[in-house]
């Protein structure tokens, strides 16, 4: 399925899952200081261009994001504050110079809270499926702590979770990557075919 214009899929008011990566697969997060750092530019972000965040995972080379955007256009701003004041402090504080990001951002539009509930837990699993650890709420930089009760997160903003994440439709794990829509295959169709 071929990748839209963001503004094709998105809109005021959808939840969605962003991603963004690293140019090279460079190692953009060196220190915990750069992680607690990142997540703090994700705080003032939402205080600026208002959108809610619902799960968050920043690995070492990446990072995703599960949100609900109130304004496209104020919610792009934000992203591009937040990863534009990211590369310039991380260039000062590592001495260089140059992108750190593959592209703006990547997103894929979220069909409602059942498939959010579902896309949250599974980029919660990155840390795992990396080896890095060997649950998810053992990695401190994404929200699977603050969901299992371990830890209270200012970043999340709290919605009612829908289910279990098995029970969505999703063939594969990797339709949280793939395409531009996450969602049943009804709702997927309906967005082909630009059905309201």
């Amino acid at each position: 399925m071929a990748r839209k214009a963001r503004a094709a899929v998105l809109y005021d008011g959808c939840y969605a899952h962003v991603y963004s990566r690293s140019i090279e697969k460079r190692r953009i997060f060196q220190d915990q200081q750069d992680f607690f750092f990142f997540k703090d530019l994700f705080v003032k972000a939402k205080g600026q261009s208002p959108f809610f965040v619902f799960h968050y995972c920043f690995m070492h080379t990446h990072f995703h994001l599960v949100v609900g955007i109130r304004s496209l256009e104020a919610f792009s701003r934000g992203m591009q504050w937040v990863k534009w004041q990211y590369t310039r402090a991380y260039n000062l504080k590592y001495k260089r110079w140059g992108p750190l990001w593959r592209e703006r951002f990547k997103s894929m539009l979220i069909e409602d809270e059942k498939y959010l509930y579902a896309c949250g837990c599974y980029i919660e699993q990155n840390p795992v499926k990396a080896g890095i650890v060997e649950r998810g709420s053992d990695w401190e930089h994404s929200s699977a702590r603050h969901y299992e009760g371990h830890h209270r997160d200012g970043l999340i903003d709290e919605y009612e979770q829908q289910g279990n994440p098995n029970d969505v439709d999703v063939e594969n794990e990797e339709e949280f990557m793939r395409g531009w829509v996450i969602g049943s295959d009804w709702f997927r169709y309906k967005m082909q075919r630009g059905i309201s």
